[in-house]
């Protein structure tokens, strides 16, 4: 709980924005992210998983930009007659962005690399006998996508984003975020 408190706290504290780029222009952005595989459903399969994202970016040139960010997913539970399970994702990305177009609307691709965190948990009882099963696994991949920016004022713009990761099973994530320029 405590950590959901300091997420959601940070989000909104670091409400973030995009104009014209600029040589060492410096973005923030927090938003919400939605993965294909983040969840799990009844039948103890992947499914869609709500999260957060926060993250930044530089701009190397005007049109060239790294964005590294993180993306916690909250975690997913499941119970039913002696089971239950859990599954929590959180992924590392650094990604590299190409802007096609820079005016009023900016639109950009993405292809950068993702380290996917992946926990999961499982109760189940048998003939009144409780086993516990625990696994933690990290992988690496690949991020592609793209994105469209519409700034709102000066500083702040909102902006929507779809990104196709190859680790673990492969998921589309979608994230909306406010992006806040710091130059």
């Amino acid at each position: 709980m405590k950590k959901l408190l300091f997420t959601f706290s940070f989000v909104f504290l670091s409400i973030l924005g995009l104009q014209a780029q600029e040589v060492g222009q410096i973005n923030l952005n927090a938003g919400l992210a939605l993965g294909t595989e983040a969840g799990i459903n009844d039948d103890g399969e992947s499914s869609l998983g709500l999260g957060v994202n926060l993250g930044g970016e530089y701009f190397i040139t005007e049109i060239i930009s790294f964005a590294p960010s993180y993306t916690y997913f909250f975690k997913d539970e499941i119970d039913g007659a002696g089971f239950s399970a859990s599954i929590r994702l959180s992924a590392l990305n650094f990604d590299g962005r190409y802007y096609f177009l820079t005016d009023d609307i900016q639109v950009y691709g993405l292809l950068g690399g993702s380290l996917l965190f992946g926990k999961f948990e499982q109760d189940i009882e048998i003939f009144g006998v409780r086993s516990r099963v625990e696994d933690t696994d990290s992988e690496f991949g690949l991020n592609i996508g793209g994105g469209v920016i519409y700034p709102l004022e000066d500083s702040f713009s909102v902006g929507g984003q779809v990104k196709y990761q190859t680790p673990g099973d492969g998921q589309l994530v979608l994230n909306v975020s406010l992006i806040y320029r710091l130059q």
